[in-house]
């Protein structure tokens, strides 16, 4: 009975395809949420939301100062203080 067992168990281990190398030991890289294959990938998703950032704490500094009555010099120069800001924090995010 033994036997059968084992021959049955090992006819079966056979039948069933290996995955290759590469799909066993796939690197993933996660930046926001996402799955990248690469690095480059991975770091270019990163630079692009640093970009996004940036533009976004600049608008929102900006428009924000212009609303609440800055001149053009006072409001130019806290869209200036906001880009930075969303870019520092968009650095900090999660590293690849």
């Amino acid at each position: 009975m033994r036997i059968l067992t084992t021959l049955a168990i090992a006819t079966l281990a056979a039948s069933i395809p290996a995955l290759p190398a590469a799909a066993q030991n796939r690197d993933y890289y996660e930046h926001d949420g996402k799955r990248y294959e690469s690095r480059r990938q991975c770091l270019a998703a990163k630079k692009r939301s640093e970009k996004r950032a940036t533009v976004v704490g600049a608008a929102t500094a900006g428009i924000g100062a212009a609303l609440l009555g800055g001149n053009l010099g006072e409001s130019a120069l806290i869209a200036g203080g906001g880009a930075v800001v969303g870019n520092v924090i968009a650095g900090k995010t999660k590293k690849c």
